[in-house]
């Protein structure tokens, strides 16, 4: 597989725009994947000083529910379409439901725009779907390990009002590649081990390769988790056969520990990075 990335929070590349959000061009045999769109329109720019197409794309895939994944949402369906039929954009069942930060009593919006929802492109998945032989979108991840802290100013709305979010509008995405297996999630609220278990429980076999963000810290705040945890994180990662590549939500900070313990497994893909997995 080789992964783009098409918008991260940080670029030393003075050609291209970074922001607080992600976007990746997934490249993987013959298929084509835009894996989140970023908070605007900025990753078409950088698409285009990067010369990647992203109307080459046979499918759309956004990993949640917050704006800084699929802000850039406007932008892609306003953009011309290469094909008389173009990209499914395949969001979880929940994802358009309202999501919030800060607390029950003071928060502000993060959720993607409701106005989108019934827009015909999307496609929207019930727990998970098999994109083709090769690829399958899930969710539902059991929680079993600790999650971070910075979760709990992310809110989403209930009949009571705002709680607690459940992340239930999560999804992943596994992709076969003969023997090997890739992992690629987008902020991991669900905990990154957690989600490694679930991709494992479908393919039946480890992961060799986990792409995803690990959120480490809170946006908000610029908070980090406490080294503590990040290094025990890292000491269970490590256990496993993985090689990690990770960006965005991890931050920076916290990159700097795991790369401490993990060494060389892991790496830090920033805005305008190419990579062959």
């Amino acid at each position: 597989m080789k992964v783009t990335v098409l918008m991260e929070n940080t670029t030393p590349s003075g050609m291209l725009e970074a922001r607080h959000g992600l976007s990746l061009f997934l490249e993987s045999g013959d298929t084509r994947i835009l894996f989140d769109v970023g908070p605007d329109e900025a990753f078409l720019t950088n698409s285009l000083a990067l010369g990647v197409d992203v109307r080459t794309a046979d499918a759309v895939v956004i990993s949640h529910g917050h704006s800084d994944h699929g802000g850039g949402l406007h932008a892609y369906l306003g953009a011309p379409a290469d094909a008389a039929d173009p990209a499914p954009i395949y969001v979880n069942e929940h994802a358009f439901e309202e999501h919030a930060a800060g607390t029950p009593e003071k928060h502000h919006d993060i959720g993607l725009d409701p106005d989108l929802a019934d827009n015909p492109r999307f496609v929207k998945v019930h727990g998970g779907l098999q994109l083709n032989e090769r690829m399958r979108l899930f969710a539902g991840v059991a929680i079993e390990h600790p999650i971070v802290e910075s979760n709990r100013v992310l809110l989403e709305r209930t009949d009571e009002g705002f709680a607690p979010d459940s992340f239930r509008h999560e999804q992943s995405l596994l992709v076969e590649e003969g023997k090997r297996r890739i992992l690629v999630s987008g902020c991991s609220h669900c905990g990154i081990l957690n989600i490694m278990d679930a991709a494992e429980r479908i393919a039946g076999t480890p992961i060799d390769v986990v792409v995803g963000g690990f959120h480490l810290m809170d946006p908000g705040s610029g908070k980090v988790e406490s080294a503590e945890f990040t290094r025990e994180l890292a000491r269970e990662l490590k256990k496993r056969p993985s090689r990690y590549f990770t960006f965005h939500c991890t931050g920076l900070d916290a990159y700097g520990i795991l790369r401490d313990e993990l060494g060389d497994r892991i790496g830090y893909l920033y805005a305008g990075c190419q990579v062959e997995l």
